[in-house]
């Protein structure tokens, strides 16, 4: 008899939220790739490497982007990354307190609105391709939406019932 295949590593599921369409196969190489992901051993920890994740990248990709731009493409994506990390930051510490209900709005922001900006502004000024502004740059929704698919789930299983209504 064939051994049982083992579960899916956890990280798996923050890839594969039905409700939120990410690059599945993206989603898994970029999440892998971080060891406090793989190593999550609840959903808690999970969104919380993921988001911690999300903000190392758009530091990392800040960091980048002063050094390599200038003009309104570096205003741009700077304020765009700045956007990420506040949204990401105000996020992680919530789900910090187990508090599920904001995060997912700010992850949703800080995953689209933000580096949008900075794309946008990238091709209006014609900036050749920079690859570490877009990888980091198309890393942040996977960031982001991964995580919001993860604290979803947590809010969905620590729902409180509202108290009766009294009469």
């Amino acid at each position: 008899m064939a051994p049982a295949p083992s579960p899916a590593p956890l990280f798996h599921k923050a890839c594969s939220n039905s409700y939120i369409r990410l690059d599945t196969e993206l989603c898994l190489r970029i999440l892998e790739s971080i060891p406090k992901v793989v190593s999550a051993k609840d959903l808690q920890s999970l969104a919380i490497a993921i988001i911690e994740a999300g903000i190392s990248n758009s530091t990392n990709t800040r960091t980048h982007i002063e050094a390599t731009l200038n003009g309104k493409a570096l205003d741009d994506c700077k304020y765009a990354h700045d956007g990420v990390i506040d949204q990401f930051s105000a996020a992680l510490q919530d789900v910090k307190i187990h508090l599920y209900d904001y995060p997912s709005l700010a992850l949703l922001e800080g995953s689209s609105d933000h580096v949008k900006l900075c794309d946008a502004s990238l091709a209006k000024q014609k900036v050749g391709e920079d690859d570490v502004i877009s990888r980091g740059n198309k890393a942040v929704p996977i960031f982001g939406l991964s995580a919001c698919g993860i604290v979803e789930e947590l809010e969905d299983l620590y729902k409180v019932a509202p108290p009766p209504y009294d009469y």
